[in-house]
């Protein structure tokens, strides 16, 4: 079982490694990168495997980080009731896939002109329950959050590059815009 759910990701970080190849336009590349995410995300041998990771609201599971291309696989584990802010992830792309579990995902647009660094005004768009398998391609600058009720979620997040070397803006509630630096990071090799 862990052989073959090891297999999987190799495989994914394959077909990643020949996306890049292809050296698309980012829109179509993150399209893409959804579709190889999709097929690791509802393999059950993987899904059973995260059955074992630890919770860990607040952390993000290095899992890969490619030496050529950059781009970072990070499984994220969230214990009943996570409740992310609304958050970007600045100018990054994400793909992200639930494997077991669900949460919702929300959107926001940004309403005021965006000049201001320490203010926003931001409008909800849409909030929708994603259960295992869906996967969500989040664009730069994107405003979202997660959430979950009571159940645990798994995660796999596939970004541009590795977070937690620039600022991301995190969206008060009052309208105060605060910055981060991305979750703690904790190496977490599956291959």
């Amino acid at each position: 079982m862990v052989e073959a759910a090891k297999d999987a990701v190799k495989s994914f970080i394959s077909s990643m490694r020949d996306l890049y190849t292809e050296k698309l336009e980012a829109a179509e590349h993150w399209a893409r990168a959804r579709d190889l995410l999709e097929v690791l995300v509802l393999n059950e041998e993987f899904q059973k495997m995260t059955d074992a990771w630890p919770t860990g609201d607040g952390k993000q599971y290095v899992i890969y980080e490619d030496p050529d291309y950059g781009f970072v696989i990070d499984g994220l584990v969230r214990g009943s009731y996570h409740a992310a802010p609304a958050h970007d992830h600045a100018h990054t792309w994400t793909a992200y896939g639930i494997v077991t579990g669900w949460e919702r995902m929300t959107r926001y647009i940004r309403k005021d002109d965006g000049t201001s660094k320490d203010r926003a005004e931001i409008e909800l768009v849409s909030s929708e329950i994603c259960d295992a398998g869906t996967v969500d391609v989040i664009p730069p600058w994107e405003i979202h959050t997660e959430s979950n009720d009571d159940n645990r979620a798994v995660a796999l997040s596939v970004r541009s590059e590795t977070l937690g070397h620039f600022d991301q803006n995190i969206y008060l509630e009052d309208g105060r815009i605060t910055t981060i630096r991305g979750l703690e990071r904790i190496n977490f090799p599956i291959t």
